[in-house]
């Protein structure tokens, strides 16, 4: 028995998914004294992580659970049984009891998917369109030739002198899928938007005026606080209110509901039709709101979980497979087809580190465990049944 299948078999088992014959060969493994180290430390390593997992520190839990499974210096397993595992960058976790360290062995090849290309755009009033490098330097200019901010990697920084009383310019900043970019405005509001969003903003914010942007899509606001000029996120049928705070919004045209997660401060969620509340959200809660009703829900909730894509991490708790499948084709690029519906109805945890791990490399566990394949056919992945 090789060391690869006993890790399969432990995934297997903690995440609910091992059938008879894989219990009756991880028994096999339990009865042998050689084994019995490496299991240990694999399901001390499982514990420290499932309980990092409830409040994410991802650099620290990466920290603790390659001290945990170099700490039992007793194996009798030999050195060399250790030499053909992989672990990933930080951590993937794909099993339904909230842990799954992701492996490969080396000469295991995964279909490899290519990133389609597409930029960022960011078009002004009069029409002129212009190209986004993530690593490029630019000086950005209004219709009249006035420098109005400054590139520098990804990061856009407005002027912060106040607009006059003439008429303001407005721009659309445009992020496909598998980007993502940060602006300062001209107010010194931070804005981190994510993969597929669009956002239309003054070049400049006009005195004794709200400031007011507008999202399609999901971006994390850091609001310069300003009593005089309230800040106003436009989301279709809803207002999000603001003076200065820290908060998340998802707002895809794709999705039934908006959600909205405070971090600090308090914000204001003011549905634009007449006939419903608006509610006032608490630092720690999420706002969601219906479209189909403009009906508002509030819940308590630990806010990394609905940040994390900031520093690169996108999580799960509990989700379907089909709004996972949703949000790696956002992320990564790709469109991702299940025609079998195969494990739409199931739930998973999971965080995954995509700026170090490749959309073959999050599918291929589920080839693995879940008696899945997938096909590539340059950006398109069809998800089969073995």
């Amino acid at each position: 028995m090789k060391l690869s299948s006993l890790e399969t078999l432990l995934v297997k088992f903690m995440g609910n998914s091992a059938n008879g014959n894989d219990l009756d060969e991880l028994n096999e493994y339990l009865g042998q004294d050689d084994y019995k180290g490496f299991i240990k430390n694999y399901l001390r390593a499982h514990f420290v992580v499932l309980y990092k997992m409830n409040q994410p520190d991802l650099e620290q839990t990466k920290k603790e659970l390659l001290k945990e499974i170099r700490r039992d210096k007793r194996l009798t397993l030999k050195r060399n049984l250790y030499q053909g595992l992989k672990y990933a960058a930080i951590l993937v976790c794909f099993v339904a009891v909230g842990i799954y360290m992701f492996t490969r062995q080396e000469n295991e090849l995964s279909p490899q998917i290519p990133a389609t290309e597409n930029v960022i755009t960011l078009e002004h009033s009069n029409g002129q369109v212009e190209e986004i490098s993530e690593s490029g330097n630019l000086s950005i200019k209004s219709k009249s030739g006035e420098v109005i901010a400054q590139q520098s990697g990804n990061k856009i920084s407005f002027n912060s002198q106040a607009a006059s009383n003439e008429k303001v310019e407005y721009s659309t900043i445009t992020v496909p899928y598998g980007k993502n970019i940060t602006l300062a405005l001209s107010d010194s509001t931070e804005v981190i938007m994510n993969a597929g969003s669009r956002m239309t903003f003054p070049n400049r914010f006009r005195k004794g005026y709200k400031r007011k942007v507008k999202l399609s899509g999901e971006a994390f606001f850091k609001v310069a606080h300003d009593e005089k000029h309230p800040f106003i996120v436009g989301l279709d049928s809803l207002d999000v209110q603001v003076l200065g705070t820290a908060f998340n919004v998802a707002n895809y045209t794709e999705d039934a509901t908006t959600e909205v997660v405070l971090v600090n401060g308090s914000v204001e969620l003011v549905p634009t039709t007449e006939r419903a509340a608006k509610v006032l959200l608490k630092p720690g809660f999420k706002g969601t709101f219906y479209k189909n009703s403009s009906r508002i829900e509030t819940a308590e909730v630990p806010t990394d979980l609905y940040t994390s894509w900031v520093n690169g991490y996108v999580v799960f708790r509990n989700a379907p497979f089909k709004n996972i499948l949703q949000k790696l084709e956002r992320h990564y690029n790709v469109t991702i087809n299940n025609p079998d519906g195969h494990l739409v109805d199931e739930k998973f945890n999971a965080t995954i580190d995509v700026q170090h791990e490749t959309i073959s490399e999050v599918l291929d566990y589920f080839s693995k465990i879940h008696n899945i394949k997938f096909q590539v056919n340059d950006d398109q992945i069809t998800i089969l049944k073995k």
